[in-house]
C-alpha cells in the first residue's frame, strides 16, 4: 500500500477521534494504545497494525472495515 493510503488514514482517524470529543491522550488510554504512536499513526507517520486498528476501530465504535474505506 502507498504512503498515501496511510496518510489519509491517518487522518480519518484523526476526524473520527475528534468527532468524538476525545484527546489523543485520552482516546490511546481508552484503546490501550501509546497515545504518542497514536499520534505517528494519525499524520501518517507509521503503518499500524491489525491489532492496533482493531483496537481504534472498536474505540471509535466501528467496524474495520469501515476504517479502511477511504472512498
Amino acid at each position: 500500500m502507498s504512503n498515501n493510503f496511510y496518510i489519509q488514514l491517518g487522518k480519518k482517524i484523526f476526524h473520527l477521534r475528534k468527532s468524538q470529543k476525545l484527546s489523543r491522550e485520552k482516546f490511546a488510554e481508552i484503546a490501550g494504545i501509546n497515545d504518542y504512536y497514536l499520534g505517528e499513526i494519525e499524520r501518517g507517520e507509521k503503518k499500524a497494525s491489525i491489532d492496533i486498528l482493531l483496537k481504534i476501530s472498536k474505540t471509535l465504535g466501528i467496524k474495520i472495515h469501515e476504517l479502511l474505506n477511504l472512498e
